[in-house]
């Protein structure tokens, strides 16, 4: 008999049947799935939403969350644009704007992680409050137009291609890399496994949990920064609404791929599937001429099932079946 935490930890395997489900489907529904440009579509759209679940994974295992993530990447490539636009680059060139986006992400990740580590104000509440404060800066940093004149080097280096694979899906997979290397392989790792799962207990062994809640929201603007930079660079151009809803696609994928909502268990493998899935989803309803809004309907569908599923209950239930 299993018990519910090894039912659980092997849920992300669950994901490959749906996936391959979906690509046999779409070989014979459509002729364009497995063509070169849909592919390179597909894998910069799953390179994109997994940056930010990565780091997505991370930080809702240690029982955290961050609403603003979306509205983080929507700054970070206003900023990148305004910096070519203003001429910044004939200083700092293409490493300037990277650094200035990047850091735009940590200094929004920091101001979270004061709210919720320092002040103690919940993280759903906190994050909502600057979800919709750095959006408004976005527009105003922008004039809610869309801005463009990005630099070729900025967009080779965020969407280009090195060793024939898309430069995002290296950036992206180096990110879930060393992701999956520090939840898995590190006393950092454990450390935020065990702040989801017991922070007084952390509290009471002398642990700073007030500085790891701290960097971990820290990390999770760079990420999201990180992920606005390759998104900019994927369409060349700065939208004021870019980034909208990504964070509900991150929070999706981690849920989809087995890390608990409650915090204490995470798994990056069962991310990286869930963004393949999801990812392909999308693509797939806009191969079939589908309206989108359907998309926005079966995200919400995904994650109720994929809540229902990782519930003590069900995983109870499915325990005592096996």
């Amino acid at each position: 008999m299993k018990s519910p935490v090894s039912f659980l930890s092997e849920r992300n395997l669950q994901l490959l049947p749906a996936i391959i489900v979906i690509a046999v489907a779409m070989t014979f529904l459509t002729d364009s799935f497995f063509s070169t440009q849909n592919i390179i579509n597909l894998a910069n759209r799953v390179s994109i939403n997994l940056i930010i679940a990565a780091g997505m994974t991370l930080l809702i295992t240690s029982g955290g969350i961050d609403l603003s993530v979306g509205s983080i990447v929507g700054l970070s490539s206003s900023i990148a644009a305004l910096y070519f636009q203003n001429g910044y680059d004939s200083v700092g060139g293409t490493f300037g704007a990277a650094v200035l986006g990047i850091g735009v992400g940590a200094l929004v990740g920091l101001a979270n992680g004061v709210l919720i580590a320092l002040l103690n104000i919940p993280a759903f509440i906190a994050t909502l409050g600057t979800m919709l404060a750095v959006r408004g800066l976005v527009f105003i940093s922008s004039g809610g137009r869309t801005i463009m004149g990005f630099s070729d080097g900025y967009t080779n280096l965020f969407s280009g291609f090195s060793f024939g694979f898309p430069n995002a899906v290296i950036v992206a997979g180096c990110t879930v890399l060393v992701a999956g290397f520090v939840l898995n392989h590190t006393v950092t790792g454990r450390l935020l496994q065990g702040l989801g799962g017991n922070e007084r207990c952390l509290y009471t062994a002398g642990i700073r949990v007030k500085r790891l809640k701290l960097g971990a929201y820290v990390v999770m603007g760079m990420l999201a920064g990180l992920a606005g930079l390759t998104l900019s660079a994927s369409m060349s151009a700065a939208e004021p609404f870019a980034g909208s809803w990504y964070e509900l696609d991150a929070i999706a994928v981690v849920v989809l791929g087995g890390t608990s909502l409650a915090g204490g268990r995470g798994t990056v493998v069962g991310t990286t599937l869930g963004a393949i899935l999801l990812g392909m989803v999308a693509n797939s309803i806009n191969l079939l001429g589908i309206s989108a809004y359907y998309q926005t309907f079966l995200v919400g569908v995904m994650i109720m099932l994929a809540i229902v599923i990782g519930s003590p209950v069900f995983a109870r239930q499915a325990s005592k079946a096996h």
